[in-house]
């Protein structure tokens, strides 16, 4: 769907370079991680919380948040598509409570050929 402008209103063009992405195990754990979108100036407009289990090649999304400014650019998706890099045939789930999210899961699978599953965690080690 696109608006008067022609840009489509669920992924606008974001600014080259205006965001960068981190990751890192978060601390203290082995199975969890962060992958944090930060603007130009080093604040925060975007973060991925997840944890796999190498074991049984299991993901699970625990959120994925993007400032309101930035909704709307894409990061949602970066941000995904850099966390399914790192764990290639992985099974996935996730709680998809929200209906934003809900669909935005739904749109990502669509795109990336990735179901995440909301029945609930089925890996005994991320409990």
């Amino acid at each position: 769907m696109t608006g008067p402008d022609g840009l489509s209103f669920r992924r606008r063009p974001c600014p080259v370079g205006a965001v960068r992405f981190l990751r890192a195990a978060s601390p203290g754990t082995a199975d969890r991680f962060l992958i944090t979108a930060l603007d130009l100036d080093g604040r925060v407009v975007g973060r991925l919380d997840y944890r796999l289990c190498h074991v049984c090649r299991t993901g699970y999304v625990d959120a994925i948040t993007i400032t309101g400014p930035w909704q709307g650019y894409g990061l949602g998706r970066e941000a995904l598509t850099l966390m399914l890099g790192h764990a290639v045939a992985y099974r996935w789930f996730t709680s998809r409570r929200s209906l934003p999210g809900r669909r935005f899961f739904a749109t990502m699978s669509e795109e990336t050929g990735v179901t995440f599953e909301r029945r609930g965690l089925r890996c005994a080690h991320l409990r």
